[in-house]
């Protein structure tokens, strides 16, 4: 007899309603939707605002402006920290490479990055970057915050937000990893690849409903913040198909040392390692 078990799908949390306030039903609704997909899988794929596409089309635009640079033009972002910088990837995959760009959300860090790629000026490429990743971030925002209710720990979050910086990067890796920040937004075109690893070691793939949703992933730091309640998600991009993939993710990094709140220890939830002393410094 065939098996009737249906097929893992990565879990869907809508947060598009512009009603959704902290302390409404709706918002409460949403907090237990995340927590269990963080819980559960690691990740979820979030519907947010519903002119996403218009602003999405923009920015891959003009990341494909960024792309077909000469690569002695891209080389020329540089940094003493890693992973912000440029840097090309394996040789199986020429066309493949990474590029920082730190605090796209305000308006001096999208100027700062176009001077560097485009000294004439590129008004297309910062207006885009700059409106995509505020979106981006105000996502990341209302995630972390419903993460911080549903455990009983609202009242850290504003000090939690003083302490956050971004980073936008058009790399998606493609061997399985976890990320080493706080949280990620992934969006991606219409081209698809991402693979997320389940609890039981099982790769399910990721088929966007929709092509303006963005895909929230948990990351190292958010799993020892929550005492291991939710756990990192493990991914990797499998291409299958002969076109251009274009993907970018969104890194939130505390730039503090992490420590568990004192309301995620209990008997159940220990603190069995060093999770307290785990730092991610990004400047």
């Amino acid at each position: 007899m065939g098996s009737d078990r249906q097929p893992l799908v990565v879990p869907f949390v809508d947060l598009s309603n512009e009603n959704m306030e902290p302390g409404t039903d709706a918002w409460l609704l949403a907090c237990k939707q995340v927590q269990h997909a963080l819980e559960e899988f690691g990740c979820f794929e979030a519907a947010y605002k519903n002119d996403t596409l218009e602003t999405q089309n923009s920015f891959f635009s003009a990341l494909k402006d960024l792309c077909d640079l000469p690569l002695e033009t891209k080389m020329q972002k540089t940094s003493d920290k890693p992973l912000h910088g440029y840097f090309a990837r394996n040789p199986l995959f020429p066309h493949d490479f990474s590029t920082g760009i730190e605090n796209p959300e305000t308006a001096e860090g999208a100027q700062n990055f176009t001077s560097i790629m485009w000294p004439e000026g590129n008004e297309r490429f910062r207006e885009s970057v700059h409106s995509f990743s505020k979106m981006m971030v105000e996502l990341d925002q209302m995630v972390t915050r419903m993460v911080f209710d549903v455990y009983g720990v609202g009242r850290l979050y504003d000090s939690q937000q003083a302490s956050t910086t971004y980073q936008l990067d058009n790399d998606v890796r493609l061997f399985p990893h976890t990320d080493k920040c706080f949280i990620t937004i992934q969006h991606q075109s219409e081209v698809n690849g991402l693979q997320i690893k389940t609890k039981a070691g099982q790769w399910i793939y990721y088929a966007p409903s929709s092509p303006s949703s963005f895909m929230v992933l948990a990351s190292d730091i958010l799993m020892a913040w929550s005492n291991d309640r939710v756990c990192a998600c493990e991914h990797q991009v499998i291409l299958k198909e002969k076109k251009t993939r274009y993907a970018v993710s969104l890194f939130s990094y505390k730039n503090s040392v992490v420590q568990v709140p004192e309301e995620l220890v209990d008997d159940k939830h220990p603190i069995s390692r060093l999770i307290t002393l785990i730092s991610f410094v990004s400047n």
